[in-house]
């Protein structure tokens, strides 16, 4: 058998040590740099993960999975589009809350995110911006449901004609005041924006 030769431990050492120091080296700098960002539909993390589930709790909690695919789509498109992170687009500024409200400096929410989502939903939107799921309405960016446009209006309606009275409003009244088009004026509204409706799911419309 052929001797070892006197350096070739010295060299395996020395090869060892430059793994262990430059696998101590990156796992310092993952620490560092805090937790890594996924890579699926867009770049996001937990903080995105949350928004898009909270979104999904608070429109349409019981909603099927082909709505819930095509909402988190939306919202996707927009934040891709804005360059910003898609808890940025969704909660603009404002933190959780309700659709169109604004909170401090922040701007005016375009989804409501006021309720806490379960498991099940955080599950779903996780997976969703993984990719494991195909948009049927390419180039959709906005949504919304006709029969609650409807319901708010109405109700937003009565608001005003009180207010106007010189009459007190209720909570539900109050929060409900910025419903200032019916369904079809919110179809005009987007029609003349250049928009198209491109579908329905679960009687939620979906837009360009």
């Amino acid at each position: 058998m052929k001797p070892k030769s006197k350096g070739t431990g010295w060299a395996d050492l020395a090869i060892a040590s430059s793994v262990i120091l430059g696998a101590s080296a990156a796992a310092y700098w993952a620490l560092k740099s805090g937790p890594p960002v996924r890579q699926g539909l867009l770049p996001f993390d937990e903080r995105d993960v949350e928004a898009a589930a909270r979104m999904l709790a608070s429109e349409n909690p019981s909603g099927s999975e082909a709505l819930h695919v095509e909402q988190v789509y939306t919202q996707v498109r927009q934040a891709l589009r804005s360059g910003i992170s898609l808890y940025e687009r969704i909660t603009a500024g404002s933190g959780w809350g309700e659709q169109g409200e604004r909170a401090g400096r922040g701007g005016v929410r375009p989804v409501a995110t006021g309720r806490p989502a379960p498991a099940a939903l955080r599950e779903r939107a996780r997976a969703i911006l993984e990719g494991a799921y195909v948009s049927r309405f390419e180039g959709a960016t906005k949504f919304f449901e006709p029969e609650t446009q409807e319901r708010a209006f109405a109700i937003a309606e009565i608001a005003r004609m009180k207010r106007q009275a010189g009459l007190p409003l209720e909570p539900k009244e109050e929060r409900l005041l910025k419903y200032k088009r019916d369904a079809a004026g919110v179809r005009e509204g987007w029609e003349k924006g250049g928009g198209e409706r491109l579908g329905v799911v679960d009687g939620v419309e979906f837009w360009s």
